[in-house]
């Protein structure tokens, strides 16, 4: 019996090791998630106009380019589940705050909560971002260690890009994604066909979804708050594969709450006639000119005193 524990004992020893070495790195060197913690939570006093959205939000506006003290809070495949409760973190301590963006693109509305694009991105938001984050089981392992969130392979990838570059933070001091620089390798055509298949989820019920946008649209109102409902620039040739009767709800959708909210605009830049081929990084994706472009344009909007309620 001793013999048999021995065994099992070294066997278990290097899986042990393996789990305390990436618990170690998970928990200890600096992602996009904690280092927008930090950077946010330093700069309360400064921040006046906060952006929210997933990755159209984080590569395609840069606050370097605001006129008002901008912070981006976007990320990668963060949904309008994640964008409330960021929101709802950060809000009593921005005393400052005058705008909030948040962008909508072909899935915001319909995009449910818990699905595979927060299958480990939850746990990050919750030990990261250090957000309460109700879709988590109490009971869930995962809930109390990083190591166990993502497959291996992946944090082996992550661990090798963090000892090649020195860091695995794709962001820069305010929050913008710097890593979209002119295009990637797959040719704009072809690029659409993958994503917008990728992105069509066949779902048409936007309620849950606008509930949260009232809420934070409510919020803003009682503290005199603008908030920028924005619909990205994208590739014509994806958009030309969408679901036609989506989009329109969608467009429907932000004309309501622009309509019925006097401190929302809608800014509807999907078809904006300023766009060309060389803005793109892909085919949903501004690249760093195309953010530099379209953030001026957000800008120009956002400071026109008409739209300043």
């Amino acid at each position: 019996m001793k013999v048999f524990i021995k065994k099992i004992f070294l066997f278990l020893l290097p899986l042990l090791f393996i789990w305390v070495a990436l618990e170690s790195f998970y928990r200890t060197v600096e992602s996009n998630y904690s280092y927008k913690h930090r950077m946010i939570s330093n700069s309360y006093n400064d921040i006046e106009t906060l952006v929210l959205g997933d990755s159209h939000a984080f590569f395609g506006i840069n606050p370097e380019f605001m006129d008002a003290k901008t912070f981006n809070v976007s990320n990668i495949s963060q949904s309008l589940y994640f964008d409330q409760l960021l929101f709802d973190k950060h809000i009593d301590s921005l005393p400052n705050l005058k705008n909030v963006i948040i962008t909508i693109g072909y899935y915001s509305l319909s995009q449910l909560k818990n699905t595979k694009e927060d299958r480990w991105r939850k746990y990050f938001y919750h030990h990261q971002m250090e957000l309460d984050v109700p879709i988590i089981n109490p009971l869930d392992v995962k809930k109390y260690s990083l190591a166990l969130t993502r497959r291996f392979d992946k944090s082996i990838t992550l661990l090798h890009d963090y000892m090649y570059k020195g860091t695995i933070v794709g962001c820069d001091n305010r929050g913008w994604g710097t890593y979209y620089k002119s295009t990637n390798n797959i040719p704009l055509v072809e690029g659409s066909r993958a994503t917008a298949k990728r992105h069509e989820d066949f779902l048409m019920d936007f309620e849950e979804n606008l509930v949260r946008l009232q809420s934070i649209i409510a919020y803003c109102k009682k503290i005199k708050c603008n908030v920028y409902l924005v619909d990205m620039p994208v590739y014509n040739g994806y958009l030309k594969l969408l679901n036609p009767s989506k989009l329109e709800k969608i467009t429907n959708s932000c004309n309501d709450l622009a309509t019925n909210y006097n401190n929302v605009t809608y800014i509807n830049l999907k078809r904006d006639f300023r766009i060309e081929d060389a803005d793109f990084y892909d085919s949903d994706h501004l690249n760093h000119k195309g953010a530099k472009k379209y953030t001026k344009i957000i800008n120009e909007i956002i400071s026109d005193p008409k739209n300043q309620n």
